[in-house]
């Protein structure tokens, strides 16, 4: 009897901890599944293959996630803003604007991730990697 109850307790974090990471799996797979769909993974790598080179890939893939997540943040930032500010009328032109202004923001994001990570990448290759297997990236990679 007493060793059934810390057991039962276990069994139960258990399975709650296994059904959180179903359905975060089953999240990134949707997620994944829409990028597929919306042919922005496929497109990037097409990017990064043709060019050669695969940090374009990476920078083409975060443009178009920053866009994408960009739309309708804006669109419904806008249209919450409008909407606490006046009265309904017409919100087509609202949620345009919203859009545009969302996209660009998304872009400046994207934009901004991507020189994130070309300097991070430049630290670590340059700690992290022996002499002889430097990889220039960044900047200065055209020397």
């Amino acid at each position: 009897m007493d060793m059934g109850l810390p057991g039962l307790i276990f069994l139960l974090v258990a399975l709650v901890l296994i059904g959180i990471g179903i359905a975060i799996g089953l999240v990134a797979c949707l997620f994944a599944a829409m990028l597929v769909g919306l042919g922005i993974i496929s497109s990037s790598f097409v990017i990064g293959f043709r060019s050669g080179r695969p940090e374009v890939g990476v920078r083409a893939f975060l443009l178009q996630c920053g866009i994408l997540s960009g739309i309708p943040a804006g669109a419904v930032s806008a249209w919450l803003g409008y909407s606490f500010f006046t009265t309904y009328r017409s919100g087509w032109p609202i949620l345009l604007s919203g859009a545009l202004g969302g996209a660009i923001a998304g872009v400046v994001i994207a934009l901004s991730l991507d020189f994130v990570s070309r300097r991070l990448h430049a630290w670590a290759s340059a700690r992290l990697l022996p002499l002889s297997s430097k990889v220039s990236f960044g900047i200065d990679h055209k020397r």
